[in-house]
């Protein structure tokens, strides 16, 4: 089981990534647990950076189109790049399974559900959608589903808690939470399924 713990005395946040038995594979340092820092980005999407066993700096910058560029830093100056690789969904993707992250991302999906019976999913309001220029209300995402709407994304700008009279648009980017059947049932509201 993988443990993750984040620390909120500073910023950027601290994650620290503890391997707690001996299903995971062995990605984390010798004592068993690695730091990795998450530095929100406006407007851009989240940056997280480690240091490696080596003295050097590795960092990944998710934009909040999916986009991902790998960051490699200097080691004469950790704030500035040496390299950067932009890499698309498949292209990630790709690259996490052969690191063995998919087994990690799986581990910590199935403790979300299992600890918390929680889900959380980002739903994007695609073109012609039918709730698109409703409000959440009209769309009865809550009633119908049993999962609420606790933010939405309209390009550069985030709208936190949104209430019933908030009215969705093409391109917003919705966070759902609830059990994982609600959330699902939500994602279906959204997508006019």
């Amino acid at each position: 089981m993988l443990l993750v713990l984040p620390t909120a005395v500073r910023t950027p946040t601290m994650i620290r990534i503890a391997q707690v038995d001996d299903r995971m594979p062995d990605c984390l340092g010798n004592n068993g647990e690695m730091e990795i820092f998450e530095t929100p980005l406006p407007g851009v999407g989240i940056r997280y950076e480690f240091d490696t066993e080596h003295d050097r700096r590795i960092g990944v910058l998710v934009h909040r189109d999916g986009r991902r560029e790998l960051l490699v830093y200097r080691k004469s100056d950790p704030d500035a790049c040496s390299e950067t690789l932009q890499l698309n969904h498949d292209e990630s993707s790709s690259l996490v399974e052969l690191l063995g992250g998919s087994k990690v991302t799986e581990r910590l999906s199935d403790i979300r559900h299992e600890v918390q019976g929680l889900s959380i999913e980002w739903v994007t309001l695609e073109a012609g959608a039918p709730m698109a220029g409703k409000s959440i209300g009209e769309g009865r995402v809550r009633t119908q589903s049993g999962s609420s709407v606790i933010a939405v994304i309209r390009g550069d700008v985030s709208h936190p808690g949104p209430g019933p009279e908030f009215r969705l648009m093409s391109g917003d980017i919705v966070l759902l939470s609830g059990s994982f059947d609600g959330v699902e049932k939500a994602r279906r509201i959204l997508a006019g399924q």
